[in-house]
């Protein structure tokens, strides 16, 4: 599993979870007093360890032997307390159990998430009836490893309106000896039947020493300035950081930070070079983190622009810099870039506009800011 968690980011292959340990205990208490609800919903922002969470408690659920009396014969929901008091959701690498997990061979748990149109090969934007209803199969037929059945959302919140509907149905008659796990990085969009029928689990971005532990955790060579860089441009998420480093992602922050120095110039040559490298066909994961991270860079310079307080620095002299940046237009027109940025990103991935184009455009409406 140690292999596993450096060359597979997917949050099953992960035998650690850091700065979540206030969630895992209130989970542990609700096992330990035999009051684990049939639906539980992870919450707070993406990349922060919620899908981390999710497949530790998948493993360790169905790592408990029903006939061992761990806990009450009853199962999951029965009547009895559990003979055991459980500490830790940690197991041992070598559990045959949750190895059939991370190896994706395990009969009681079903992951349901987006899936490929079949018509198209892409994947949907959203998940629909038909993968919710693959729970009612599931849910109805006997744990084939005799266990506890698991079912993992993930993310709940890109559920269409039927599919919706569909899971609520499940939670409204929850089966027995079973639990669904909601992963939602936007619980807001969730049905208020669907919040109300599950017990939530708020969580919160890290501190960024955690974040610095599970980038060593994950890339024990990583230089310490890509480190520190990628735990700064996280805010508080390590999956994000871990998109950074695995993506090259601290080198196109340095491209962005460069095309940003010049202002209120800006060299549209080279925005035109990068654009054309950031529309390529093949760079569909550079394209969409170069725009975060171009968001992530206006957000910072607006709070700071408002706060007066700086954000630590990503590159040396990088918060007087966004001081500097910030002068040059007044508050209301970086909201309204920001608007507009979000809107031609999102519009631009919804009818599928040219990349390149939208790169150029993004920097000649900065131009047009600071210039204004």
């Amino acid at each position: 599993m140690a292999e596993d968690l450096r060359d597979d980011p997917h949050p099953r292959f992960t035998s650690q979870l850091f700065g979540h340990e206030a969630a895992e205990r209130l989970f542990l208490e609700a096992v330990n007093q035999d009051r684990i609800h049939h639906g539980w919903l992870l919450t707070g922002p993406k990349g922060i360890g919620k899908s981390t969470l999710a497949w530790r408690i998948a493993k360790f659920l169905l790592s408990i032997d029903p006939s061992s009396g761990k806990v009450g014969d009853d199962g999951l929901f029965g009547d009895e307390l559990p003979k055991a008091k459980f500490e830790t959701l940690s197991l041992d690498e070598d559990d045959p159990n949750a190895r059939k997990v991370v190896s994706g061979g395990h009969g009681g748990l079903m992951l349901v998430e987006r899936s490929e149109n079949e018509n198209t090969g892409k994947l949907r934007k959203d998940i629909v009836i038909g993968d919710v209803r693959k729970l009612t199969g599931f849910f109805s037929q006997t744990a084939s490893e005799g266990g506890w059945r698991v079912a993992i959302i993930d993310a709940a919140d890109e559920m269409n309106a039927n599919a919706a509907n569909a899971l609520l149905k499940l939670l409204e008659e929850p089966p027995a000896k079973s639990i669904i796990i909601l992963v939602a990085h936007s619980p807001g969009r969730l049905l208020p039947t669907i919040r109300s029928r599950c017990r939530s689990l708020a969580m919160k971005p890290l501190p960024d020493d955690s974040v610095r532990a599970v980038l060593a955790s994950r890339f024990p060579n990583i230089p310490n300035d890509e480190l520190e860089a990628a735990a700064v441009l996280a805010r508080g998420a390590p999956g994000k950081a871990v998109d950074l480093i695995s993506k090259s992602g601290i080198d196109l922050y340095r491209q962005l930070a460069s095309a940003l120095v010049t202002l209120p110039n800006v060299q549209m040559p080279a925005i035109h070079t990068l654009a054309g490298k950031l529309g390529a066909a093949k760079a569909d994961a550079e394209y969409h983190l170069f725009i975060e991270m171009f968001s992530v860079w206006l957000q910072r310079l607006i709070r700071q622009l408002v706060t007066g307080e700086h954000a630590a620095d990503v590159m040396a002299g990088e918060s007087e810099q966004i001081s500097r940046i910030s002068s040059l237009a007044r508050v209301d027109q970086w909201m309204e870039l920001w608007e507009k940025v979000g809107r031609l990103v999102t519009r631009a991935d919804a009818v599928n506009l040219d990349r390149k184009q939208v790169i150029v455009s993004i920097f000649a409406s900065l131009k047009a800011t600071v210039r204004s």
